[in-house]
């Protein structure tokens, strides 16, 4: 076990949204993040990456386009915090959200090209330190070359 480290789980969340056209590929996925979630609490911090958010601002909101239905949603939250998750990084929104669903923040990076709110094309910026990890949208236009 380290005590000085972060472990990152990347997923493919397409698999969670429709996996009719892979149904192995899925079912190995899913049994690869079962073992990838057992070792989650080695680590200082544990943290997600995945294309589709959870939800957008609460956990408990409807099923829409960017989202997952709630109750597979908070299933799978669950497992994650279980895990000792602490970050889950998505993007597909298109506009910057987020929220918590207990001690699990799900953050939702608008985009460096499309957007569709009214943020500005950007990125966001994660400083890992040794107790904490912290986060920030940094918006590209004004950024020194």
């Amino acid at each position: 076990v380290s005590t000085q480290s972060t472990g990152s789980i990347v997923t493919n969340s397409q698999y969670f949204e429709d996996s009719s056209g892979v149904g192995g590929l899925a079912k190995e996925h899913e049994e690869w993040m079962e073992r990838q979630l057992a070792r989650a609490k080695d680590y200082t911090h544990s943290v997600v990456f995945q294309h589709i958010p959870w939800f957008l601002e609460e956990p408990t909101e409807e099923k829409v386009y960017y989202n997952f239905p709630i109750e597979f949603r908070t299933k799978m939250l669950r497992k994650f915090v279980d895990a000792g998750i602490t970050k889950i990084f998505c993007g597909h929104f298109h506009k910057n959200a987020g929220g918590w669903f207990e001690n699990c923040e799900v953050i939702v990076t608008s985009a460096v090209g499309l957007q569709q709110g009214g943020d500005r094309n950007g990125f966001r910026l994660v400083t890992v330190g040794r107790e904490t990890i912290t986060h920030r949208y940094i918006e590209l236009e004004g950024i020194d070359e």
